[in-house]
């Protein structure tokens, strides 16, 4: 039997169905993991994640307009969790900067669910810690969840 608290996710997503899907693919995974709440702008997942307090964030590149990568650093001071991000873009360059603002993995929108839900399960296994100026920081490149490598 498994004493394990589930994985606590916030889903942030621009679009109602996606958030939908991604609440029910993970709740589908219970009692390893479940959705504790979703945003849709900026500001919701700020306020989501303060108010709830999440394990994982899995965001989305493009809120609407807003740039969700600049969330990275505010959602891990805001909250002791990892960021999931997962987008449809197929930049380099956007893998690059989620990993360089703190996020634990990068997730293209085409992969397979299966590979977001490893992922969110790798993050639990590598929870974040306080730096010295209280910062969260992310876990050193050998004890870091691997990488969807899909990208590259």
């Amino acid at each position: 039997m498994n004493d394990r608290p589930p994985v606590r996710v916030l889903v942030v997503d621009d679009h109602a169905s996606i958030r939908t899907g991604i609440s029910r693919l993970i709740d589908g995974e219970a009692p390893r993991m479940r959705a504790v709440g979703c945003a849709a702008t900026a500001d919701e997942a700020l306020e989501s994640v303060e108010h709830l307090q999440p394990d994982v964030v899995v965001l989305d590149v493009n809120l609407a307009g807003e740039d969700g990568l600049v969330l990275i650093p505010a959602l891990r001071r805001l909250a002791p969790c990892h960021v999931v991000v997962l987008t449809s873009l197929s930049d380099p360059a956007v893998e690059r900067m989620a990993l360089a603002l703190g996020a634990c993995a990068h997730v293209h929108k085409t992969a397979p669910a299966q590979v977001l839900l490893d992922r969110i399960e790798a993050a639990r296994e590598h929870p974040p810690v306080n730096d010295e100026a209280g910062q969260m920081s992310q876990p050193s490149r050998e004890e870091a969840p691997r990488q969807d490598s899909r990208m590259r």
